[in-house]
């Protein structure tokens, strides 16, 4: 049995939201912040796959990601046409329970993944500067709770980029 945006991980997978948002208070720099969502998200929000993305300038790059199979590691793609830069530029959550029927998603950039449902949420303020996709294998709803835990893992990471900064 696997992850799916409507019932959720299965026992296997389920992590708890604060010891995510602690791992995530402690980052030192902003790699170990990366690595720690990485390390951290796909079991919290109970998803098949994670990315964490950066903005840089008119592109994003995905800088890193755990999957079931490979996403866009290390890709720049510009920020208007991607999910993830569409995210940064609203400042505002992007839900998809189809990927091949929303018009927004570059259907050449996922044709290769297992994506089929998706998540992504910005991270940064005031003017996002990342975010962070979370990936399903089945087309359906994304769940209030997985949400919810997505939700509250961009909030922490909002906070220790702040902190880094300030």
């Amino acid at each position: 049995m696997h992850d799916s945006p409507m019932h959720g991980p299965t026992p296997e997978y389920r992590h708890t939201l604060t010891d995510a948002v602690e791992r995530i208070a402690a980052a030192g720099s902003e790699d170990d912040l990366v690595e720690a969502l990485r390390a951290c998200a796909r079991r919290t929000i109970g998803a098949d796959g994670i990315a964490v993305v950066r903005r840089e300038g008119p592109m994003v790059v995905y800088v890193a990601e755990d999957a079931v199979g490979p996403l866009w590691i290390g890709q720049r793609f510009v920020l208007r046409t991607c999910i993830s830069g569409l995210s940064m530029l609203d400042g505002a959550p992007i839900l998809i329970p189809d990927t091949r029927a929303d018009p927004r998603v570059p259907q050449a950039a996922y044709i290769g993944t297992f994506v089929r449902s998706m998540a992504m949420v910005p991270i940064g303020a005031p003017e996002p500067q990342m975010a962070l996709g979370a990936y399903w294998r089945s087309v359906g709803p994304i769940a209030p709770h997985a949400l919810e835990k997505h939700m509250g893992l961009a909030d922490a990471a909002t906070r220790s980029l702040a902190k880094l900064a300030g």
